[in-house]
């Protein structure tokens, strides 16, 4: 499976046949639904997107019937699907059928055998899972057509959430595209092409004077004030499930074998929780004999659930000051699901600092040609850290979840990467400094 190459490789799975026999399959196998605080379980409710008892803090989480689930579903009949996208797993998500998702194609995004990235840090194997290659450019875009697909479901005309940025711009476009409209809240602090970028979509569009916390807040009033769908991450627990087809497209790409360590960005915890999952999932169905270890990661200033872990109790609320917008996160609402996956899986965390970020974003793009935002950069920053202080052994297979890309975010990269050197239009001049740099580093 390891080709003698330095630059990375792109790792396929191409089906054969139809996707009929997925999108045949029967339904309705997602059974209920069990609090993650106070572990009762429910009906799939509709009424509300949280425990009744343990109000907002009662997170949920979705239970399927494996055993019917295994009967229609398997690495067999998976080799012989034509559907690549998250559609392909559809037995294991809560929706109807894929009549109603939105048409934007979601998901098999590739998998890299990142080599020369390898090597700069030292590795003997590193794999690159590029979710930057989703419509909107983040890994938000699995959990947003998961959601909007319920929204269609159940004729929903208006969706909501507060958001960072890259789920305030995947459910724009994903809205767009389902003819759904969108009303989002954002903090006032976004650049103004992000917002311009928003505003394309033609999504009503409030910036809001105050952070995430309060943007979010706004979103869940509205929802329930005006009856629209809830699309916010941490909360809506059918999210997590489209964040999870991201693992089971790692256990094909790698022909069902496991990764040692999987290693992903962490802001509420919702994505490092649903990795987890996917994984869990196919454990019990028999498509793998082994489950990685999970490695979360998270910025210094925005390390809630990182102390949660490590302290083992609730997290305390935070003030985040972090370049990385999309880890800015300082009450994340997710931490029992993502302090659980990290523990269950014999895992770990780490923390990073802004200038590891950047440091990370400059390799990861001059040794894998990948443009990562600073939260995605975050995995290769922790990844070093933890090389560093020998927590991570550098003969161990790990993958690290690239979440989202780095085409928005210039400021960022004029940091990690700083200015082109200014040449007059004479090629005498130029001639002379590209003399003295290939003495010093040959092309």
């Amino acid at each position: 499976m390891v080709e003698n190459s330095s630059k990375p490789r792109i790792l396929s799975f191409f089906g054969r046949g139809s996707s009929s026999d997925v999108q045949q399959a029967p339904l309705g196998l997602a059974t209920g639904m069990r609090c993650v605080r106070c572990n009762r379980a429910f009906s799939m409710l509709k009424s509300t997107l949280w425990c009744p008892d343990c109000g907002i803090e009662g997170i949920l989480d979705i239970e399927y019937d494996y055993d019917s689930i295994g009967k229609v579903l398997t690495p067999p009949r998976l080799a012989q699907t034509a559907l690549r996208s998250q559609w392909r797993y559809l037995p294991l998500l809560p929706v109807r059928g894929i009549k109603r998702t939105p048409p934007l194609e979601v998901g098999w995004t590739p998998l890299y055998d990142a080599k020369a990235l390898a090597q700069t840090v030292g590795m003997d194997q590193l794999w690159l899972k590029d979710e930057s290659r989703n419509p909107t450019g983040s890994i938000e875009d699995r959990a947003t057509a998961l959601a909007l697909t319920r929204a269609l479901e159940d004729n929903y005309s208006m969706v909501t959430c507060g958001a960072t940025g890259n789920a305030a711009l995947s459910t724009a476009a994903m809205a767009a595209s389902a003819g759904l409209r969108a009303t989002l809240f954002i903090s006032h602090s976004a650049p103004e092409s992000f917002i311009a970028q928003l505003l394309l979509f033609d999504p009503e569009v409030f910036a809001v004077e105050g952070g995430y916390e309060d943007a979010v807040h706004l979103s869940i009033k509205c929802a329930e004030e005006y009856g629209w769908y809830n699309r916010n991450k941490a909360i809506n627990p059918f999210l997590v499930e489209g964040l999870k087809t991201a693992a089971f497209e790692m256990a094909e790409q790698l022909h069902w074998n496991a990764p040692e360590y999987i290693v992903v960005p962490v802001a509420e915890g919702s994505t490092l929780a649903a990795v987890w999952k996917g994984w869990r999932e196919m454990k019990r169905l028999g498509w793998v004999s082994a489950v990685p270890k999970m490695i979360g990661v998270q910025a210094e200033s925005a390390a809630a659930v990182y102390a949660a872990w490590r302290e083992n109790r609730e997290p305390l609320v935070m003030s985040p000051s972090t370049l990385a917008e999309s880890l800015a996160i300082g009450s994340p609402r997710d931490w029992r699901k993502a302090v659980s996956a990290v523990q269950e899986s014999e895992g770990m965390m780490a923390t990073v600092s802004d200038r590891e970020i950047l440091q990370a974003m400059h390799l990861l793009a001059e040794r894998s040609g990948l443009l990562a935002e600073p939260a995605a950069a975050a995995a290769l920053a922790g990844l070093n850290s933890l090389l560093r202080s020998r927590q991570l052994q550098r003969t161990m297979t790990v993958l690290l979840v690239i979440t989202g890309g780095g085409l928005r975010h210039g400021a960022a990269a004029v940091a990690a990467s700083g200015s082109a050197r200014t040449v007059p239009p004479d090629f005498d001049k130029v001639r002379a400094i590209l003399q003295r740099a290939l003495s010093r580093t040959p092309f």
